[in-house]
């Protein structure tokens, strides 16, 4: 169903990852004064403290959200954001600068300091030792600066009153305001209204986009793929003429488009009108336009904004799960099997327990079995068998085998063991068993190695894409010694000889990374999803209460859609470390596993 609906660009002046264009006041904590900008929009005017007032303008910060728990304060009605200056010292003096998403000294962290109040901290990203300080006690225009970072100090600690909030309940709706990083058009635009006007969070029509013909089209772009539920636009005289339209996204900066919505505009209002759309993981986001009420041949558009990345609920763990019985009563494992670092049979190889064994209540107490909560626990020593004499590492690790114990079909090829890319030729797709291929996973990782090389110690491979010979995709999380909270990052193997691309997700793969502020820590429940559609893998970490972290890979150059290239998914555990004790150990426990393909 359809939804659209107004909302006021008073609430609505930037874009850009937070909530619902979340707008707050920030209050120094036991005080009457609030963090404000002085009147207008001056360059180089330094924040200070002034009498709190909710309805004053000066001191309306809008939220916008860089992930990982990161964020930029936009002064309302202006393009102006906080920025701390280079580097951090005491007493460096925080600005109003014209708003970069990709300056980092505009970056800061939102920590909460006291539990159950909104009181916050608010730390410089790339100087993580300084925070914004208001200074002892309070008093008109008095300044703000940096000092060194301290969750007791109370001259750091900010009270956040959301303004936003006061208008329709409906705008909730709206979800994330999202980081825009240009916006072009097809041609048909005019020289003096150019598609970046769009972005500039001015409302006025002098401040518009306009392109001549039917259809125009109109692109943005986000800084990256994104979950995307609702597209706001300002339409130039809205208030007197209704535009019949289209909005078309796709992930990515190439390839086809998919149709997410298409109405008429209210002829309402020249405010922002939010329309829910179908959800989609995009990074471009198109206005296709067609006609107006007016009868003219342009189409006038003075602002756009696109919402989502916020909280999405992730996969829940089974309910039904019997901490009593085998993974396979748990779990449907009909199409797995498992390698195990046991060796049973004397081969010198890791086991590997096929599809009918493996689905009779198979379970190792060391390597493979239910946990007390029920859910699906493996293990993997740095000592222990390997699956070849070409593996480096032990894994504790499922294998997607679609042929369900048929014996008859062979584990490798193009054949109906394996799946393959649309972007194959069609006599692969034919042949095999699955087309494209989409996991999701729901695990918390209970163990990692705490000994060994620093370039190997703490991490580990939970999920996988595997092809003949490389892998389109290993999810790896790490936690280094001393820290609580771990990273996500991914690798990228295309299977042409390219070289290998990595992507981090959550926090740093680097061996002397700082901790994470947004990581996961041992035994958090998070999940994942691994995606592949034609010759784009989408990999998504959920996590309940938190932003999607979703990251794109453009495939089209990595040699996966030839016609004797095929994939398997993998999941459990596979050890990256074999320098340090023998019996240290990497473990996860999952609580869900559903793969599909086409």
């Amino acid at each position: 169903m359809k939804i659209a609906y107004a909302l006021s660009c008073a609430a609505l002046v930037i874009a850009a990852p937070a909530s619902q264009a979340a707008t707050f006041v920030m209050e120094k904590n036991n005080t009457t004064f609030s963090i404000d900008g002085n009147g207008g929009a001056i360059e180089g005017q330094q924040l200070y403290l002034w009498n709190t007032n909710t309805s004053n303008v000066n001191q309306q910060w809008i939220q916008i959200s860089h992930g990982d728990g990161y964020y930029s304060y936009k002064k309302q009605d202006t393009n102006l954001c906080w920025d701390g200056g280079s580097g951090g010292t005491n007493g460096q003096p925080v600005t109003l600068e014209i708003c970069d998403a990709g300056n980092y000294d505009q970056h800061w962290e939102k920590i909460k300091v006291l539990s159950g109040t909104e009181i916050y901290r608010f730390q410089k990203r790339n100087a993580s030792g300084y925070s914004i300080d208001g200074n002892g006690g309070a008093a008109q225009r008095q300044s703000i600066y940096l000092w060194s970072s301290s969750d007791s100090n109370v001259n750091q600690q900010w009270d956040l009153t959301r303004t936003d909030d006061n208008s329709d309940s409906s705008n909730n709706n709206a979800g994330n305001a999202l980081s825009i990083n240009t916006a072009f058009d097809d041609g048909s635009g005019h020289g003096s209204y150019p598609a970046t006007n769009v972005i500039d969070g001015n409302t006025d029509f002098a401040s518009r986009w306009a392109g001549s013909g039917s259809p125009v089209n109109l692109t943005v772009q986000l800084n990256e793929t994104t979950d995307i539920s609702s597209v706001g636009v300002a339409w130039g005289r809205g208030d007197s003429r209704a535009y019949t339209f289209e909005i078309y996204a796709r992930p990515g900066t190439s390839g086809s488009w998919t149709k997410v919505y298409d109405d008429v505009s209210s002829g309402t209002t020249a405010d922002i009108e939010v329309f829910d759309i179908d959800d989609i993981a995009a990074q471009q986001i198109r206005i296709k336009t067609f006609s107006n009420t007016a009868n003219t041949t342009w189409t006038n558009i003075t602002e756009v904004e696109v919402y989502g990345g916020g909280s999405v609920t992730p996969p829940t763990t089974n309910p039904t799960l019997d901490p009593s019985a085998p993974p396979s009563d748990n779990f449907d494992l009909s199409r797995w099997y498992l390698s195990i670092q046991t060796d049973d049979n004397g081969d010198g190889k890791a086991d590997s327990i096929k599809e009918d064994e493996l689905n009779a209540s198979f379970e190792d107490s060391r390597f493979f079995y239910t946990a007390n909560d029920g859910g699906m626990t493996f293990k993997s020593e740095i000592d222990g068998y390997k699956t070849s004499t070409n593996t480096s590492y032990t894994r504790s690790e499922l294998r997607e085998m679609l042929r369900a114990g048929d014996t008859s079909i062979d584990t490798s090829g193009v054949n109906e063991n394996n799946w393959v890319f649309s972007s194959a030729p069609s006599a692969a797709q034919n042949a095999a068993g699955g087309v494209d291929g989409n996991m999701k996973a729901t695990v918390a990782v209970n163990h990692v190695t705490s000994t060994g090389d620093s370039g190997q110690v703490g991490r580990v491979i939970i999920g996988q894409i595997h092809a003949s010979s490389d892998e389109p995709v290993r999810l790896y999380y790490r936690l280094l010694p001393g820290h609580d909270k771990g990273s996500i990052y991914f690798a990228h193997e295309p299977g042409n000889g390219n070289a290998e691309q990595w992507y981090e997700m959550i926090g740093s793969r680097s061996s002397s990374a700082s901790e994470p502020s947004d990581g996961i820590a041992l035994n958090e429940v998070f999940s994942y999803e691994i995606d592949v559609q034609g010759d784009t893998l989408t990999v998504k970490i959920l996590r309940e209460g938190k932003a999607t972290v979703t990251e794109t890979v453009d495939m089209s150059n990595s040699g996966y859609d030839v016609a004797d290239e095929y994939m398997y998914f993998k999941a459990g555990v596979y050890n990256q470390n074999n320098t340090g004790d023998g019996d240290d150990y990497v473990q996860a426990t999952f609580y869900a596993l559903e793969v599909t393909h086409d």
